[in-house]
């Protein structure tokens, strides 16, 4: 089991961990189950990331959709004393990953800062959180590193810009992939931004949309992760079964 997160000033932040896709590239592997119910040694992803956010968790949200029944009764199973909530989509209404944050964030506590998990992202390293934070993975990063839409700009360690790639790359073809997990420690402004999107219809991508308008308004430091696991397809699932077992 992996160590929990902590915060270098003690704070506790919403905790929103996607878990509501189809998992369309995960073929075989997430045909009866949700990507998040994946075994990963004697555990599973999602008690992985659980327990991992336990201590710094004020309020913990787990997005739903795809096989939604099963998720949500292996957590209240599992975790009957934790204060999870669950923010479902009809899985004929789920669009993207974005629409996803957008349900959750009817669930959350305005006045705490805001973690956003992707289900398929599990960090080996990192223990601690900071306010403001893009999560990237480098050439240096070990474990398991998918392919990647998103990469940024930097100065004196602070996000300048996200660039969204024309397909997507590996790590070893640009420098700061953007990986699925971010901290907000302005949540008001995460909701306004992605409330307004929202409206406007133009709220497709958690990192193009939201996070772009938030590095704008909130200066947001560059987080490299050193060891990740990432699983959004079948074969990363294999590759990271094998990882966590060797190591």
């Amino acid at each position: 089991m992996l160590g929990q997160f902590i915060c270098e000033k003690g704070q506790i932040y919403n905790v929103v961990i996607l878990a509501g896709g189809l998992s369309t590239r995960m073929g075989s592997a997430s045909e009866h189950i949700p990507k998040a119910l994946s075994k990963m040694g004697s555990d599973r992803a999602i008690d992985l990331l659980i327990n991992r956010f336990l201590l710094v968790s004020h309020r913990l949200v787990v997005g739903t959709g795809w096989h939604a029944d099963l998720l949500e009764s292996y957590i209240h199973g599992r975790y009957q004393n934790q204060n999870i909530r669950f923010s479902r989509e009809s899985v004929g209404d789920l669009r993207n990953n974005a629409t996803s944050l957008l349900y959750a964030l009817d669930n959350i506590d305005s006045r705490y800062g805001t973690i956003v998990s992707f289900c398929d992202l599990i960090l080996l390293s990192n223990p601690t959180i900071t306010g403001d934070s893009l999560y990237v993975a480098t050439r240096e990063t070990k474990g398991v590193v998918g392919s990647f839409r998103h990469s940024i700009d930097a100065k004196d360690g602070i996000v300048k810009q996200i660039n969204v790639l024309d397909e997507p790359q590996t790590v070893d073809r640009i420098d700061n992939g953007v990986i699925g997990f971010f901290v907000f420690s302005n949540t008001l402004l995460l909701k306004e931004i992605t409330y307004s999107l929202a409206r406007a219809g133009t709220l497709s991508d958690i990192t193009t949309d939201v996070v772009s308008r938030y590095i704008v308004e909130e200066p947001t430091s560059v987080s490299e992760v050193s060891a990740l696991l990432e699983f959004g397809t079948e074969a990363d699932l294999i590759k990271a079964r094998e990882f966590w077992e060797g190591h």
